[in-house]
């Protein structure tokens, strides 16, 4: 390990759910003031900031004359690679009918979905500009974050402790740098941070992960774009 991981891993422990929380507070603040939300263009701001950051690492990494194979990058191959597949295809299938249920709510349990996500709400996908959005957000996040959190920071953190433990630390800051969505949305990451980190050891690459990630995301997307679909009159804008 050199100075460059140690820095990258203070920015993602320390740096990234700080000001990721204090930046949601103040959109939150300015919408409260009667700010209107471009949430199209607040996905194309943290796709770039992702972006940058991937390059960061993959300059490092390339610098340091690592190989790509120490991030996951490595060709499918044994069965529990193909096992996984089929755990993301049969999940993937079942999210696919719990987004096609949503379209039977009445508009009631709607609203009541709605007010259950909080100030969070303000940055979900309401519209189909949203969702479109929304999409390049959730492909942009399953390449970038699997990478980092599944690729760098599992190897990072396997030097120094066991795998299960690295998958553990590994998780918790990964739903620490969600700590804007509230203590429950971080439960939820973190969560989705292990089994994220299950699938990329029993795998054996990083393919699946990004897979699993992109899919959820888009899914997850897709069902919150029908829940503030008005059923009386949908918004397209």
């Amino acid at each position: 390990m050199t100075l460059f991981d140690h820095a990258l891993i203070f920015l993602l422990f320390v740096v990234q759910p700080i000001s990721s929380w204090v930046n949601f507070r103040r959109y939150v603040k300015k919408i409260q003031a009667g700010e209107p939300v471009d949430r199209p263009r607040l996905y194309s701001a943290t796709q770039a900031v992702q972006w940058a950051f991937l390059a960061v690492l993959a300059g490092g990494w390339i610098y340091l004359a690592r190989p790509a194979s120490d991030l996951g990058f490595l060709p499918p191959q044994g069965s529990g690679f193909w096992l996984m597949a089929a755990a993301i295809a049969a999940g993937g299938i079942a999210m696919n009918q719990s987004v096609r249920s949503v379209v039977r709510l009445d508009q009631s349990e709607r609203e009541r979905l709605r007010k259950s996500f909080g100030d969070i709400g303000h940055f979900l996908p309401q519209s189909d500009r949203d969702l479109a959005g929304f999409y390049r957000l959730s492909v942009t996040a399953g390449i970038v974050e699997e990478i980092v959190f599944r690729g760098f920071v599992l190897w990072y953190l396997a030097l120094i402790m066991p795998m299960w433990a690295a998958i553990l630390v590994s998780s918790v800051a990964f739903g620490l740098g969600h700590s804007y969505q509230g203590a429950g949305g971080m439960l939820r990451t973190g969560l989705a941070g292990i089994a994220l980190g299950v699938l990329f050891v029993i795998s054996g690459s990083i393919w699946l992960p990004i897979v699993a990630h992109a899919l959820l995301d888009w899914l997850q997307g897709r069902q919150i774009r029908e829940i503030y679909r008005d059923v009386q009159g949908a918004a397209t804008t």
